[in-house]
């Protein structure tokens, strides 16, 4: 099924902190990005890969801290950036970032499963 077919997947609620502070630019080619850089405990780190590993080659809706605006794009592999810089609060830094950004208006189109 082409990607343009494949419902797309929103962000889990849970971890709609992660995305607080998220940096969203264009490339060269004008195609936005985001990025983030944090440091998480294991068991984010669990919920985060096993999120990924779901929406591989899979569009994922991010919505702002408001909920006002939302961005669809595709979730790249996390990158693990090493140990944490508060290692006692936390195992180890990721980046968490999305290729292809568009403006999205929020709404679920896909059919009710």
């Amino acid at each position: 099924m082409p990607l343009t077919q494949n419902p797309i997947v929103e962000w889990p609620p849970e971890l709609q902190h992660l995305l607080t502070g998220i940096q969203v630019a264009a490339g060269g080619d004008g195609k936005r990005y985001g990025r983030i850089d944090l440091d998480i405990d294991p068991e984010t780190l669990f919920h985060l890969n096993d999120f990924e590993a779901r929406v591989r080659h899979r569009q994922v809706r991010i919505r702002t801290a408001d909920s006002t605006r939302c961005l669809v794009g595709e979730m790249n592999a996390l990158v693990g950036l090493g140990a944490a810089t508060e290692p006692t609060k936390h195992g180890s830094r990721v980046r968490i970032s999305f290729h292809d950004l568009l403006d999205d208006d929020c709404v679920d189109r896909s059919p009710p499963m």
